[in-house]
């Protein structure tokens, strides 16, 4: 991580009081592959899979209001990482964005996140993926909603980095897949890593729904460690 982009990031959790970052990792794709975009029925599925994933979404992080908590997402305006964001907004809570430099264009309006922070390529061309080392390092715990190869990137950082957190003592990444999603979240149980910490940072129970995914990340993150006092 950069020392301006280390800095600007303990300064907002200072300012804003956040001492854990939850992300949102999945897919941005709303089209079934194999089908022609004008086909009446992408329009319906569009419309399915954009509800589901607002409800699922909106159960996890409505639970999470009242934490001392920042919302982490790639920032963009696709998919789980544009639902979940004005999700976390529309809640107020605050939002950090990660993005490589080739996804600047796409990314969500200035309204929507508190920091963005853009990673520059360290070789050649920007490229997706760029983000997904910083996105790791950030986050504490991850709820997993569908996703492709990008999120498959992420998760295998954060299970490599939990190996030397486990060996050092200290509280690994929890990552929490929601079942019944498709794509990484329902293949997370059977990606190689080592078991024992595959075991520890993963639930061993399906986790089914948003409710669900927040009572697991509020047990073990020990949120009501951190609850907003109210004035």
């Amino acid at each position: 991580m950069s020392i301006d982009c280390d800095h600007r990031i303990r300064e907002f959790k200072k300012e804003h009081g956040i001492q854990k970052i939850i992300a949102f990792s999945g897919g941005t794709s709303d089209e079934i592959d194999g089908i022609p975009k004008d086909d009446p029925i992408q329009e319906k599925y569009k419309i399915f899979i954009n509800e589901l994933q607002e409800k699922i979404l909106g159960e996890c992080i409505g639970l999470l209001r009242g934490y001392q908590i920042a919302v982490l997402t790639g920032g963009t305006k696709f998919g789980v990482p544009k639902t979940a964001t004005e999700i976390a907004k529309k809640y107020g809570l605050k939002t950090i964005g990660v993005y490589p430099l080739i996804g600047k264009k796409h990314v969500l309006d200035s309204g929507f996140l508190d920091l963005d922070i853009c990673i520059e390529p360290s070789f050649g061309e920007s490229q997706w993926g760029d983000e997904s080392p910083i996105f790791a390092q950030l986050l504490d715990g991850v709820v997993v909603y569908g996703g492709g190869a990008g999120t498959l990137i992420e998760c295998a950082h954060i299970l490599k980095m939990n190996e030397n957190l486990k060996k050092k003592g200290i509280p690994m990444k929890y990552i929490v897949p929601i079942s019944g999603t498709g794509g990484v979240a329902d293949g997370l149980h059977f990606i190689w890593s080592k078991p024992e910490v595959r075991s520890m940072c993963i639930p061993q129970v399906l986790v089914l729904n948003g409710l669900e995914a927040a009572g697991i990340l509020r047990k073990q993150l020990a949120l009501n460690d951190f609850i907003i006092e109210e004035n």
